[in-house]
Order: structure tokens, then C-alpha cells, then sequence
């Protein structure tokens, strides 16, 4: 079969891990992006066994480029006792079965680009995807000029441009389901050991720390080879809704500023160190995040368009999961869409990436609602993390199109 001509839209995180896979296969990929910025500013996340996996199959380590391992974690209530400890990565078939570790974002995308590029995928950095045809499977870019491909992947994020050539977008949007917002902010590691009230907790063997309660929680952990913490503050929206109000707060709902004030304000019943952690940032790196997600739509491909991500099913931070349920989503259309298929192949292949997709990302959105409605517990987490981190993306994905290809789907 001839090598398909792979249009992907975004340049985030999934886009460039799709963009891998798909051009190991031998097919012509080439990657739009429309900042102009070859490396993505961001914050960090949390990747779980099942999608460090997927990445190490894609020969990204992340831990060469700067993740931290997830061993130890302390979760203390709002009065600051400690309710939970966790301990991860030990040695046993629990390691075997994969890494859970704190990635740095534009470590993370940085990888994943140089990898792709040396896997021959073509870079469009800064030109902007106005709209596609999904019947012609054609891109309008910005300049006014059109674009064919054999296949359009949109991975553009939550605010996707294509979503409307999929579903009715006046009736399915993101929202904010559970009401809350976050802030978002790093200290480094070397102030908060040289603190005289953080230094106890930063010097302990946890890893990660948490503290929550009066529906507040605050989340810190380490990134960046070990040299910053990555915090993360949430609580209900109408705390900080002001922060992100105005005309462009859809638009940039990741990225407005807030006052350290607000913060402490928010915080103010928290204890001693919690508070001290929010003090020690730079006071003008807070920025707010609008937490939201989306009820399941009722499809996610059009003819040879399909989306990919937070395009078509945004979870909350809740269930750490955004990311990798995006590199999940990559590898499974990277082995569905193999060097053989024919262009006639391709609406049924990508039924079928929706199909094993869609009930594992459901499981996500639900979890991740029930830990920001305060309904988790130490079972709900244990049972979540471990089908979480146990799924084989590219071995499921291997089998379902064996299953499809025998005609036992």
C-alpha cells in the first residue's frame, strides 16, 4: 500500500506523540502548530505507568529528559495530619509494569518534537489551521490557501477548531461540571530547603505532598531533574472567577494572571507550611486555570477526520490522566493506522480507535468527577490507579484490530 499523506492539527502533547508513531509506519505525516514557539510553555503533570509505557514506545525517556520518579507521597488534611501515604515504584511486578513519574511539560513536548522530527515528520511551526472540510478532507490555513490529506488528526486541544465538523458545538462544549479552578505555579526546590518551615517536609522521603480540605487542595511535587516543585491549587471557581474573567478568558482559561493575595486569601485555613509554599513563589507567577471537561460526544471521526485528546474528551486534573489519556489515544491510532491500510480502510479503523477508546476515557472523566465531588477514598484511588497504570494501550489496540481484521468485532 502506498504511505498515506497524515495532516495533524496541534502541536501539544498527543499530536507529536501521534505524529511518532504514524510516520514509523511509513506514512508522509506532517504536524501544524500555530504558535510559533518550538517548545511549549507550561506547567507539569503526572505520568502513569500506563502512558510512560506508551512513550518508552516511542523511545521518549522521561526520565533522561528531566521527569522525576514517583516513589513516596504524604496526603495531610487541611489541619495538616497526615490521613495517607504512598508509596510507589517499588521494586516487584508493580515496577515492571511501568513508571509513574512528574513530567515537566516543555521537557516533555521537547522530546517528543526531537523525536519526531527525526522520525521524518514535517514541522509547520507557526501556521495556524483555520478550519478544515472534513468532506473534502481538506485544511484552510490561515494565509487562505487549502491543504489536501489522506487523513485529518485534530489534536487542538480543548478549544479545538475541528470539533465543529464532528459534532453540534452549540449543544457539545467543555464546561466546568464540578465548578473549580486552579492555580498553577513552581517554587524552586533550593528556596524550600533552605526555608526554615518547609525544610522538614521538603528533606522528608516523600516525593509528593498534598494538603486538602473545605474543598481546597494543594498539590506539590517535583520536576525539572529534581530542581523545582510544580504546584497546583484547587478549589471552587467562584474564589477566583474574577481572575479569569474578560473577553479572551475562554481563549487563554490556562493562562490568566492572579494575585498572591487571592491566593493567601483562599488558603488562609491552611497550615503553617501549606501557607509558606504559597509564599515562597514568585509573586507574579500565579496563573489560574479554568478546570473543565465534557459529557462523552456521540462520535469522534467524520470520514477520514478524526479527533484526538482534549479535542474530544477534556477531563479534570482530579484524576492526573489528561495527558496520558492523550498518549494512549496517540499510540492507538499509530497501531491502527499500519503501513498497509488502504485509504478505504480508514473511516472503519477509526470507528474502531473510538471504540477502544471511548469507554477507558469515560472511566477517567467519572473518577476524576467523583475525587473533585470529595467522594474518593482510599479503595475508590486504589482500584482507579491500578486500572489505570496496568492497561497496555498498544497491546489492546494490537488485539482489537486482530479481532476486527478475523471479523470478531
Amino acid at each position: 500500500m502506498a504511505p498515506l499523506n497524515i495532516a495533524i492539527i496541534g502541536a501539544g502533547i498527543g499530536g507529536p506523540a501521534a505524529a511518532i508513531g504514524l510516520a514509523r509506519n511509513g506514512h508522509k505525516v506532517t504536524l501544524y502548530e500555530r504558535s510559533t514557539k518550538t517548545s511549549e510553555v507550561g506547567y507539569a503533570f503526572r505520568i502513569t505507568p500506563n502512558s510512560e509505557r506508551c512513550l518508552k514506545s516511542l523511545d521518549v525517556d522521561t526520565v533522561v529528559g528531566g521527569a522525576v520518579v514517583a516513589t513516596s507521597g504524604c496526603l495531610m488534611n487541611a489541619e495538616g495530619r497526615v490521613v495517607r501515604e504512598i508509596n510507589e515504584n517499588l521494586e516487584g511486578a508493580g515496577a515492571r509494569r511501568g513508571t509513574s513519574v512528574f513530567a515537566y511539560r516543555p521537557q516533555l513536548h521537547q522530546q517528543l518534537m526531537d523525536v519526531a522530527a527525526k522520525a521524518g515528520v514535517e514541522m509547520k511551526i507557526g501556521t495556524k489551521v483555520e478550519s478544515i472540510d472534513a468532506d473534502k478532507s481538506q485544511l484552510v490555513l490561515e494565509d487562505g490557501s487549502s491543504v489536501s490529506a489522506d487523513i485529518i488528526i485534530a489534536a487542538d486541544g480543548v478549544h479545538s477548531v475541528v470539533r465543529s465538523q464532528i459534532v453540534d458545538t452549540t449543544q457539545r462544549f467543555p464546561t466546568a461540571s464540578t465548578g473549580h479552578n486552579a492555580f498553577r505555579f513552581m517554587v524552586p526546590k533550593s528556596v524550600a530547603q533552605n526555608d526554615g518551615i518547609m525544610k522538614s517536609i521538603i528533606n522528608s522521603s516523600a516525593r509528593f505532598v498534598s494538603w486538602s480540605g473545605h474543598n481546597r487542595r494543594i498539590l506539590a511535587y517535583p520536576v525539572d531533574y529534581d530542581r523545582q516543585f510544580n504546584i497546583t491549587c484547587t478549589h471552587p471557581q467562584e474564589l477566583s472567577d474574577k481572575e479569569t474573567s474578560g473577553d479572551d478568558a475562554a481563549a487563554v482559561s490556562y493562562n490568566q494572571s492572579a494575585s498572591l493575595q487571592t491566593v493567601l486569601n483562599i488558603y488562609k485555613d491552611f497550615p503553617p507550611p501549606a501557607i509558606r509554599l504559597l509564599q515562597l513563589a514568585d509573586p507574579n507567577g500565579f496563573r489560574v486555570w479554568k478546570l473543565v471537561d465534557m459529557d462523552e460526544i456521540p462520535t469522534w471521526s467524520r470520514n477520514n477526520t478524526v479527533l484526538l485528546g482534549d479535542a474530544c474528551h477534556p477531563v479534570l486534573a482530579f484524576g492526573f490522566s489528561g495527558a496520558s489519556m492523550a498518549i494512549e489515544d496517540a499510540v492507538t491510532l499509530a497501531e491502527l493506522l499500519t503501513s498497509d491500510v488502504g485509504l478505504g480502510d480508514v473511516p472503519g479503523r477509526l470507528k474502531l480507535y473510538e471504540e477502544i477508546r471511548k469507554p477507558r476515557v469515560g472511566m477517567v472523566r467519572d473518577t476524576g468527577r467523583k475525587i473533585a465531588r470529595g467522594e474518593e477514598s482510599s479503595v475508590i484511588m486504589g482500584n482507579y490507579m491500578q486500572v489505570l497504570g496496568e492497561h497496555d494501550a498498544v497491546g489492546y489496540a494490537r488485539e482489537a484490530l486482530a479481532r476486527s481484521r478475523e471479523g470478531k468485532v
